[in-house]
C-alpha cells in the first residue's frame, strides 16, 4: 500500500519472483508478474506473464505463462504463448505454443504443438501401408539348382 492506503500500481506489476543460484525450491508458484530462475526449481509455475530461466537455472516441471525465456535448462511441459530458447538453452518435453523460436546451438528434444494450428498431419493414414512395406517385404524366389 501506498503512503496514503492507496495502492502502489506500478510496485506491484514490477514485481519479480527471483530463484537465485544456489536455491532449491520444490512447489508451486502462481503470479501475475514475471519469475526469474538462476537455482533450481521443481513444480508448477502458473499464470505468470514472464519466465525467464538463467544460465545456471534449472527447472523440472510445467509452466503455463504468457512467455517464457529459456538459457539453462527446462525438463517438463511448456504450456506459453511465446517459447524463446537462447543459444546456451535447452528444453526437453513438451511444448504447446503461438510463437517458438530457437536459436542456433539452443536444444529441443520434444514434441512440439502449436495452438490453434490448420496443420494436420496426414502421416497415420499411411503408416500402417509403411509398416506392411518395411515389416513383410515380398518373399524372395529362389531357383533351382
Amino acid at each position: 500500500m501506498g503512503i496514503f492506503g492507496k495502492t502502489n500500481k506500478r510496485t506491484e506489476q514490477n514485481s519479480a519472483t527471483v530463484i537465485a543460484s544456489g536455491t532449491c525450491i520444490i512447489g508451486g508458484i502462481s503470479t501475475p508478474g514475471t519469475v526469474h530462475i538462476d537455482g533450481k526449481f521443481e513444480g508448477v509455475i502458473l499464470e505468470a506473464d514472464v519466465i525467464t530461466i538463467g544460465q545456471t537455472g534449472e527447472v523440472i516441471g510445467d509452466i503455463k505463462a504468457n512467455n517464457l525465456i529459456v538459457s539453462g535448462l527446462f525438463d517438463g511441459k511448456i504450456d506459453c504463448n511465446e517459447v524463446h530458447v537462447l543459444s546456451s538453452g535447452k528444453v526437453i518435453g513438451e511444448i504447446r505454443y503461438n510463437e517458438l523460436i530457437i536459436e542456433e546451438d539452443g536444444k529441443f528434444e520434444g514434441q512440439g504443438i502449436r495452438k490453434s494450428s490448420n496443420l494436420k498431419s496426414r502421416y497415420s493414414e499411411i503408416e500402417q501401408k509403411i509398416n506392411n512395406i518395411i515389416v513383410s517385404p515380398a518373399p524372395l524366389r529362389h531357383g533351382n539348382n
